[in-house]
Formats: C-alpha cells, sequence, structure tokens
C-alpha cells in the first residue's frame, strides 16, 4: 500500500493505555513503519519524557550482575497523538488505476501543524485518491452476483472477479460503469452505471488541534464534512434527494444507494470520491478488527476525530437514534394508521413533543420505492432521515453509549487524555450472522459536536452530493443552479433534471443540455476550498 503513519506513530507503538477504558488490553505492535518526512511545522511542540526501568528478563550465570537498564519513553502531546493518525504516502506511491495527466499519488502527502492567529491547526494536504487494495469476500461476491441488475449492470452479465480475488481501487470487475468512457487511467468497470469516476482532489484541510463544543450546533451539510485518514472526502449520511423530490422526506444515501456504490463502499460526485458509512477498505487498512477499541478513521470539519465501529474488545459503539415505529398504529411515533408515512415528529430529538399531519406524505413502509438507478428498494423505516428519533435513554454514559451528535467523550488509542470522539455506527445483523448494518447517523451527526472555523472543510463535493442544510434534518436540498441556468440558456430545472441522481453524470447531463462538458463545468457553482 505503501502508506504510513506519520513519524510518530513509531513512538505511538510503544506506549500502553491506548484502550478506551483502563480494564481494556493494549493492543501489541505487529509491524514496524518507517519514519516519515512531513512539511516543516510552523509551530514547534516541546515533548516531555518519562523514565520506566525494566528488569533484565534472560537468565545468567548467579556471578553475574547485570544492572537494571533505563529506557526513556516520550509522552506524547495531543497534537503529536493527532498527527500520528495520519496515513502518509512518504515514498510517493501513485494510484494503481485512478491517473490524471500525470500519475497521481495516494493517501496523504503532508500534514503538519501551524498556528494561525494564535489557534493551532492541524494542517492536511491529500489528493483524494485512496491506495485501496481489497481482498474480495463471500459477502462481497454474494452481493455482487445478486445484484437486481446484474443483468445490464455488468458488461457480461456477472463481474469478472468473485471471493478471494484481490482489487486495486479502480480495477476493471465488469461493471457497465457510465460515469467515465472506458479509457486508461479512468477507473471504468470498478464504478456501477450511475457514479461518475473520481478525479485528483488535492484537498488543502485545516483541523483545529483543540476543538470546542458549539452552543448552537452546526448541521453536517451537502459535501464534504471532514476527511478520512487516507485524505478520502467525509460525506454524510444524505444524497440530496427525497421522496417526490418535495425536501420532506430526505434520502439516506447508505440505504437508497446502495447499489450505486463500489465494493469499499463508496462513489464519486463531481469528481469527489467519498464514503457515506462505514468505510470497509479503510477498517481493512488500518487492520480494524473489533479485537479492540477502533484507531481514528478519520476527523471531522470541527476537528473532532472519528473512530471506527468498536468501543472496546467486541464491542460495538452505539448510537442513540431509533427507528420510528409505522406499523404499530397505537406507537407514538407512529402516524396513527399502521404502515402509514403521514406525520412528522415535531422535534427528533424529543419524541415526547409528539407528531403533525404533513401534507406530503411519504410512501408506506410495505412499499418499494425505485431509485434513481433504476433498483427497487423497500421503504420500511429506516430509508429516510425522518424515520429517526434521538432516544436519550441510549446515551447512558456507558463505553458503548454516544449522544446526539454520534459521539462522546472517552479513551482514544494513542491519546494520553480522554478526547471527545465521533464513532461510526453499525450494528449487527438479525438476519445475517456475521454480518453487520450500518445505522444513522453513520458517524457524525446530524449536527456537528464542536464549533466551525472559518476554514473549516465543509461543503466541497458537488451539487447533489451529502445531505441537507438547517438545524438537523431539514428541509435543505441541492445548491442553487439559478446563476448557471442564466448563464446557459436554461432552467433550473432542466439542469437538475440533466445532472440526476447524486453523483451526476457530467457527460450525459452535458449531452441532454446540449452543450459540451467543459461549458458544463464552468457554469455550475464551484465547490469551496477552504484555506487559512
Amino acid at each position: 500500500m505503501g502508506h504510513v503513519r506519520s513519524s510518530v506513530a513509531l513512538l505511538l507503538l510503544a506506549l500502553a493505555g491506548w484502550a478506551c477504558s483502563s480494564d481494556e488490553p493494549t493492543a501489541e505492535p505487529t509491524t514496524t513503519a518507517p519514519p516519515v518526512t512531513t512539511a516543516t511545522p510552523t509551530t514547534t511542540t516541546t515533548t516531555p519524557t518519562t523514565t520506566t526501568t525494566l528488569s533484565p528478563t534472560s537468565t545468567l550465570p548467579p556471578t553475574t550482575t547485570l544492572p537494571p537498564t533505563t529506557i526513556t519513553l516520550p509522552v506524547l502531546t495531543r497534537t503529536a497523538a493527532l498527527v500520528a493518525t495520519w496515513l502518509t504516502n512518504p515514498g510517493g506511491n501513485t494510484a494503481a488505476v485512478i491517473s490524471g495527466d500525470a500519475p497521481i499519488p495516494v493517501d496523504v502527502q503532508s500534514v503538519e501543524t501551524a498556528s494561525i492567529d494564535g489557534v493551532d491547526y492541524i494542517h492536511v494536504v491529500a489528493s483524494g485518491i485512496p491506495g485501496y487494495t481489497h481482498l474480495l469476500t463471500d459477502t462481497d461476491a454474494t452481493f455482487l452476483e445478486g445484484r437486481p441488475r446484474a443483468a445490464s449492470d455488468f458488461r457480461d452479465g456477472q463481474p469478472l472477479v468473485g471471493s478471494g480475488d484481490t482489487v486495486d481501487f479502480g480495477q476493471d470487475i465488469g461493471y457497465a460503469s457510465s460515469g467515465c468512457t472506458d479509457l486508461p487511467g479512468t477507473g471504468y468497470g470498478f464504478w456501477p452505471p450511475g457514479p461518475a469516476c473520481p478525479t485528483r482532489q488535492d484537498w488543502d484541510a485545516w483541523f483545529p488541534v483543540e476543538p470546542v463544543e458549539a452552543t448552537e450546533p452546526t448541521a453536517t451539510g451537502l459535501g464534504a464534512i471532514g476527511l478520512w485518514v487516507n485524505g478520502v472526502a467525509v460525506f454524510n449520511w444524505g444524497d440530496g434527494q427525497s421522496w417526490g423530490n418535495e425536501q420532506v422526506w430526505l434520502n439516506l444515501a447508505p440505504v437508497a444507494e446502495a447499489y450505486d456504490l463500489d465494493v469499499c463502499p463508496g462513489h464519486s460526485a463531481m469528481g469527489t470520491y467519498h464514503h457515506h458509512s462505514h468505510p470497509g477498505c479503510l477498517a481493512d487498512d488500518l487492520g480494524d478488527d473489533g479485537s479492540a477499541h477502533s484507531p481514528v478513521y478519520g476527523y471531522a470539519a470541527d476537528g473532532v476525530p472519528i473512530a471506527g465501529p468498536w468501543a472496546a474488545d467486541s464491542v460495538l459503539a452505539r448510537s442513540s437514534w431509533r427507528l420510528r415505529d409505522y406499523d404499530d398504529p397505537d406507537s407514538a411515533t407512529g402516524c396513527g394508521i399502521a404502515g402509514a408515512r403521514t406525520c412528522l415528529l415535531l422535534d427528533q430529538l424529543d419524541p415526547s413533543a409528539g407528531t403533525v399531519v404533513t401534507d406530503s406524505p411519504g410512501p408506506d413502509t410495505s412499499d418499494f420505492v425505485r431509485s434513481m438507478s433504476g433498483n427497487d428498494i423497500s421503504a420500511a423505516s429506516g430509508l429516510y432521515a425522518q424515520d429517526w428519533y434521538f432516544d436519550a435513554a441510549l446515551g447512558d454514559g456507558s463505553t458503548a453509549g454516544l449522544d446526539e451528535h454520534n459521539g462522546h467523550l472517552g479513551g482514544l488509542p494513542g491519546f494520553a487524555q480522554p478526547t471527545y470522539h465521533y464513532h461510526v455506527t453499525r450494528a449487527h445483523d438479525p438476519d445475517r450472522p456475521g454480518e453487520f448494518v450500518d445505522v444513522f447517523p453513520f458517524y457524525v451527526g446530524p449536527t456537528f459536536w464542536g464549533e466551525l472555523h472559518d476554514n473549516a472543510l465543509v461543503g466541497g463535493g458537488g451539487p447533489g452530493a451529502g445531505g441537507p442544510g438547517g438545524a438537523g434534518p431539514g428541509p435543505g436540498g441541492p445548491p442553487d443552479f439559478t446563476e448557471a441556468a442564466e448563464a446557459l440558456g436554461v432552467t433550473v430545472d432542466a439542469i437538475m433534471a440533466a445532472l440526476g441522481p447524486p453523483p451526476p453524470d457530467l457527460e450525459a447531463a452535458a449531452a441532454t443540455l446540449g452543450i459540451t462538458v467543459e461549458a458544463l463545468q464552468a457554469a455550475l457553482p464551484l465547490p469551496p476550498r477552504p484555506g487559512p
């Protein structure tokens, strides 16, 4: 893979007490990573040390006296611990398949500390292209072969790979990709019909070293809301689409786009590769097997770490968001008629506030809805953001319990002090022993725990990506295409219809509008590129 943790990772491996609580086992190191050279920090951190005395362990002749051995171990500061979590690429390894005008370096190119107006940041530069190599499991193979539209999704009606095969990120596995042309370097065949193929992003991201809890939490919104430790964009739970395009019942991307993702699972929007839920290929790279507290997987835009799904050995972090029960007409979270989606919760953080009838009812839970990629998906509770509510009783302060932001204060591998962090949330699948299901809000949200700085990485990723803005799951929707419509001489509705579901196919959209791809790209609103 060619990526390693930052140089202080070597020191981390020598430290004890990494588990979420003091009674958890300490993971033993299994590899030795070479040192990594990053950009010169703007600020200098002084690292204190502790002294540990070790007794000799070898058997010696009775007449031999071996003096005690003294080893000095550094105590990592918070800043050093944050730097150590990133997967850097000191050798300049390039993507196995995806390329542009030149080979693209994978993962993170540099990590440094910097101070701006007295505030300390971790500054990260990354290409946005991961160096994933994935070993296909039986579950992967079953999903690929069992796709409901396999006959048309694959060029030969079936995948070119099976269980036990190893595939590089972007490798042709037989899909009839529509988001890019069948040319070298595009990734054609790795993604199902619909998603565009990814391109280099050159993220320039700034994460505060000391996040501060927000007095008025901000909702996670469209596009990027952070970075995974390999430089891939973190997207929230939404896909920007809704039932009947009414922006009332908002799609959850991991459900609505289940057949629009690669095996990692992820896809791109306007070239930005991202994950909406548990990033399985990253979990493999990090060696997160559930035998201890998960390592840091990434960072949200507020600077808060995102840990993987495990809160301790074999203990999954538990989302405190629960499904509404529409099927029981007497349920306090239902709508009085079995299976009907005719009401909304007045407050998703307080279900006791009751419900209100909506003029825009959603599908019954017994229905099936057709995704924009032509796949039929069950409309059972859990398809929309409005299907969930926060149960404060589940955020009970236990090792597994999380708050309304999907985080908690606790131990985190590599950090000396308890640290507030989010968790990727999953649960054991009751219908498939040994398998998991992803649980809302999947890792961050619906609102950030911390304050967002002016240079926070939010919004990058293009139209239709991510979920709505506002205070929690709310109206939100796609970005404003008014200026683009005026520039192109078409209507906003025409642009939205041409772009279709996220991630949009720009070539197909341009053809529908009768313009060039270049003209369309020039007219569309640019995603922000946060900086200092």
